[in-house]
């Protein structure tokens, strides 16, 4: 199996099918820098026209050069340490939109104040779309390009259009360094949360914080030269906060408009997507009960256990529900939905092997037509990887004399790719076996759940994940602990029915 320490490039070449970082994947990143790049001296060339007469070529080419500079160090970073983001392009570009959209705002309404700009909005943006510590990096470049184009500006001297006096200059300053300290406390807080209206509030703390800087800035500023502080501080309070009910609003608006164009995973897609009246959820309780119950049980399992070993709990959730859509095809074929007759009695084995198989297929194009994320549907084919169904293919050495292939019997999907997947995978087979398990216990659980990872492990289907073992002894616990709230006994009453 693989584990954190092995070379990450051999597990980016599996996933991708052989597709190596300077091919494809290299093209279609230098193509979002390039477009960035664009964007951006397209905003640098309408911010400076609008100085006037004191625009020249020069100063757009120093902008903009060092703007390149900061925009080729962010994607050397994600190149390097954020290889998802170069595979899943349309999130790259999403986050790109944002920072455009930051970026131009900010440079834009300096002159009014540099208490009107919207310093940290790109942390506002893009915190529910990638981790926290890509918050964090991302809103630290986006306030480093507005300084650089300021600063430069600036140096152009006193009489240059644009340029700030040295009060505003202190202003402004004031401004980037709430927008980085302030920002940080958003990349780590907003990133969480799912409900708009922790949104809001978080957004209106981070309001306070950036207040709370530019005070302390101004008040020591105020001691070596002689300016109105209490005006000053005054007018500054009222644009602090309307330019951080702009971020949030902005944020609230252009969030479901970025899922939506680029059929983005966020956290708040996630709990919609597991909403129980999303039209194939409601599919599943309707056509396949006994499937939908079980999928129930898998996503409380799972969401657990990615919480437990430091995975998006609301990706596991809303992956456990949709890994078995495939069901819907044949639901009765499948013994959770099935009464006192079972269909596969009167067929071949390789038959209902098929049936079986397909469900993994079926399920990840039922998604994907109902426009769930791939990164969802996928799981539908990974979680019983390429293991063989063992019913049916012990079923089929019994009717002949000849060598059964394996292979015929086995499921002919992908291994899972991701961490998620891999504790899909062991939730469903976990819970589906403790169910038929006669008077379970925590020992009897313990045992079973170290045939079933130790299994996957023998026959290569974490091969093309990141988890470790640390990883599988966490989950195997966790499903232990859980198992006693889930299948815990009733308490009798003295009439000898159990208690509801």
């Amino acid at each position: 199996m693989v584990s954190r320490g092995q070379n990450q490039v051999v597990r980016t070449l599996r996933r991708r099918g052989g597709i190596t970082f300077f091919g494809h994947d290299f093209v279609k990143m230098t193509s979002v820098v390039l477009g960035f790049v664009l964007f951006v001296a397209g905003v640098n060339a309408l911010k400076l026209l609008s100085l006037g007469v004191q625009f020249d070529a020069y100063t757009y080419f120093c902008i903009l050069a060092g703007q390149v500079v900061l925009i080729l160090s962010l994607f050397l970073y994600i190149a390097n340490s954020r290889k998802e983001l170069v595979f899943g392009t349309k999130k790259l570009i999403a986050v790109c939109i944002c920072m455009t959209i930051s970026y131009a705002l900010n440079i834009f309404l300096l002159p009014l104040s540099p208490y009107w700009m919207p310093v940290a909005l790109s942390a506002f943006l893009v915190a529910p779309l990638v981790r926290k510590r890509d918050v964090f990096v991302i809103n630290l470049f986006s306030v480093a390009m507005v300084l650089f184009n300021t600063v430069f500006v600036g140096l152009q001297g006193a009489g240059y259009a644009g340029s700030l006096t040295r009060t505003e200059l202190v202003q402004f300053l004031a401004m980037c360094l709430s927008g980085i300290l302030a920002g940080s406390f958003l990349a780590y807080r907003v990133y969480i949360t799912t409900k708009r209206f922790s949104y809001v509030l978080r957004g209106l703390f981070y309001g306070a914080i950036a207040f709370g800087i530019v005070f302390v800035v101004l008040l020591l500023y105020r001691y070596d030269n002689q300016f109105n502080f209490w005006q000053n501080i005054g007018g500054a309070t009222y644009k602090i906060l309307v330019a951080t009910i702009g971020s949030i609003v902005a944020g609230l608006l252009l969030h479901p408009i970025l899922e939506f164009a680029f059929n983005l995973v966020t956290n708040t897609r996630l709990v919609e997507l597991s909403d129980h009246s999303n039209p194939l959820i409601k599919r599943l309780m309707e056509e396949a009960p006994g499937t939908f119950n079980h999928s129930m049980a898998v996503a409380n399992f799972a969401e657990v256990c990615a919480k437990a070993i430091g995975e998006n709990p609301y990706m596991a959730r809303a992956a456990a529900y949709y890994h078995d859509m495939g069901k819907l095809i044949n639901p009765r074929f499948f013994k959770e939905n099935q009464g006192d007759i079972n269909p596969h009695d009167e067929l071949l084995p390789e038959q209902s092997a098929e049936i079986i198989r397909n469900h993994a297929k079926d399920g990840v194009e039922m998604a994907l037509r109902a426009h769930v994320p791939r990164e969802v549907a996928e799981v539908a084919e990974q979680h019983h990887g390429t293991l063989h169904i063992a019913v049916f293919y012990h079923k089929a050495k019994q009717l002949t004399d000849r060598e059964v292939d394996i292979k015929e019997y086995s499921y002919s999907g992908q291994t899972p790719k991701t961490k998620i997947a891999a504790i899909i995978m062991i939730c469903d087979a976990s819970e589906a076996a403790i169910r038929a398990m006669p008077n379970p216990d925590g020992e009897k659980v313990n045992e079973l759940l170290k045939k079933i990872i130790e299994q996957r492990i023998t026959s290569g289907q974490f091969a093309d994940c990141d988890i470790t073992m640390r990883d599988l002894d966490t989950i195997r616990n966790t499903i232990i602990n859980i198992y006693g709230g889930v299948f815990h006994q009733r308490v009798a009453y003295p009439d000898g029915k159990s208690a509801r």
